[in-house]
C-alpha cells in the first residue's frame, strides 16, 4: 500500500522528513531515512528536480536489486515567491490509486514590514474564499487565528530574531474559518538573506487532535478580555501590531491595517514613536500615553497605551520591537 510523505525544502540545502503516512518526523534529513522502499532508488535527485522545476514528478522507478517497481509521484508545495517550500512525496504500487493529499502551504514571513506573504493555498487551509483572499496578512492576524500552539518561546525567537541555522518544527492548533479547530503541523526556517523566515504548513487534523490551551492561559486570556485590556507587542515606528498575547479587541480594527489604514492616528504616532525612543534609550522604564486608536470607517477611540521593553527569555531588550497595554480612554470621538 502507498504513503505520502512530506519532505521540507524551506532553503537551499535542506531536505527533512517532517511526515508519513499518518506519522509525523522530526527534521532529519532524507538521507537518514528510508523513505524510498529500495535502495538503489533514490530520493534526493527526485526532490532536487522538483525544487528545481518546480513541476510534480510521476514516473515508475524499478529496482534491479529487488525486481520491480514503484510508482514515485511528488508534489511541489509553492510559496508566495516561487520558492519550493516542500514536496508532498507518493510511493506506491504502479497500479494502486493515489489518495487525496493533506493541505499544505507555504508562506514567508518578513521582518522587514511585519507582513506574510501567502499563496491562496495557505488561506484556502483555514476557509479563506478566492474571492476574499489577499496576497498580504498581518502577523497579528495569523497569530490570532491560532488557538493554541506549542514551543511559544522558541516560535518568538525565530520570527523576532531570526538567525541563520536556525530551524523549528511546532504545532499549531488553528480556528477554521467556519467554527472547526485545526492541527497544523508548521516548520521555520530563517531565509539566508535575514528579511524573514520560510514556513512549511500541513494540516494534519485527520491523525492529530487539536492541542488545547492550559487552564492558565486561558485564565490569562479571559482576564484581561473581561478588564477590556488587552497586550500586543508593537512595532512603534510603523505603529504596527505584531501579534497579539492573548485576545485581540474588538473595538480596534487591526486585523487589515495594511488594506484599512493605520492603527495608530497619524498625528499621534509621533508621540508612540518618542515614547519608544526614551524607553530604548533607558530614560523611562515604562510609558502611558494617550492616543487615537482606529476603531474602523474613520472612526477612533481615545485610548490608553502603556509601553514597556519586550525581550525573549534570556535575551536583551528587543531594540525595535515594544510591549503595549491598551484600553478605552473613553467614549468615541
Amino acid at each position: 500500500m502507498g504513503k505520502w510523505h512530506l519532505i521540507e525544502t524551506l532553503v537551499e540545502g535542506a531536505a527533512t522528513l517532517v511526515a508519513s503516512g499518518d506519522e509525523a518526523k522530526e527534521l532529519t534529513s532524507i538521507r537518514s531515512r528510508n523513505v524510498s522502499p529500495a535502495a538503489d532508488i533514490l530520493i534526493e535527485p527526485i526532490v532536487e528536480h522538483v525544487r528545481r522545476t518546480r513541476e510534480p514528478f510521476d514516473r515508475v522507478l524499478g529496482s534491479k536489486k529487488q525486481g520491480r517497481s514503484w510508482r514515485y509521484y511528488a508534489w511541489p508545495i509553492i510559496g508566495p515567491f516561487r520558492d519550493v517550500h516542500g514536496i508532498q512525496l507518493w510511493i506506491g504500487n504502479p497500479d494502486e490509486e493515489i489518495p487525496p493529499r493533506r493541505l499544505t502551504s507555504g508562506v514567508f514571513w518578513s521582518t522587514t514590514d511585519w507582513l506574510i506573504y501567502q499563496t491562496w493555498e495557505s488561506g484556502a487551509m483555514s476557509g479563506t474564499l478566492l474571492e476574499d483572499w489577499v496576497p498580504t496578512a498581518l502577523s497579528s492576524d495569523y497569530i490570532n487565528r491560532a488557538i493554541h500552539f506549542e514551543k511559544e518561546q522558541e516560535f518568538l525567537e525565530i520570527t523576532l530574531t531570526p538567525k541563520p541555522g536556525m530551524a523549528l518544527s511546532t504545532w499549531f492548533a488553528v480556528r477554521h474559518d467556519h467554527g472547526h479547530a485545526m492541527q497544523w503541523q508548521a516548520v521555520l526556517r530563517p531565509a539566508p538573506d535575514g528579511s524573514g523566515v520560510m514556513v512549511l504548513y500541513h494540516d494534519f487534523s485527520d491523525v492529530y487532535s487539536p492541542s488545547v490551551p492550559t487552564l492558565a492561559e486561558l485564565g490569562l486570556q479571559e482576564g484581561l478580555d473581561g478588564s477590556n485590556v488587552h497586550v500586543a507587542v508593537f512595532e512603534a515606528q510603523r505603529g504596527s501590531v505584531v501579534l497579539w498575547i492573548g485576545r485581540a479587541p474588538q473595538w480596534l480594527e487591526w486585523q487589515y491595517a495594511h488594506l484599512t489604514g493605520p492603527v495608530v492616528h497619524p498625528d499621534d504616532l509621533p508621540q508612540l514613536q518618542a515614547s519608544a525612543r526614551r524607553i530604548g534609550a533607558g530614560e523611562e522604564p515604562y510609558t502611558v500615553d494617550l492616543v487615537r486608536l482606529h476603531r474602523g470607517d474613520d472612526e477612533w477611540v481615545k485610548s490608553s497605551v502603556t509601553m514597556r521593553p519586550f525581550q525573549l527569555k534570556d535575551r536583551p531588550a528587543h531594540a525595535e520591537l515594544m510591549l503595549i497595554q491598551v484600553a478605552p480612554a473613553d467614549d468615541l470621538y
